[in-house]
């Protein structure tokens, strides 16, 4: 197995981490009955404060 292999491997492994890991908090998030507005960055991304330069 080549380097580029391995390391392309490596990465496709880490991302099914990290969306095992984050699923069960989105699910969780989805599903509560109150609304968390405009200052919920999950729910409203763009909505989140600009980094000031």
């Amino acid at each position: 197995m080549s380097n580029l292999e391995y390391v392309i491997g490596m990465i496709f492994v880490l991302i099914t981490i990290a969306l095992i890991v984050a699923t069960p908090f989105g699910l969780v998030h989805s599903r509560t009955l109150h609304d968390h507005g405009p200052d919920c960055w999950w729910c409203h991304p763009r909505l989140r404060p600009r980094k000031r330069r």
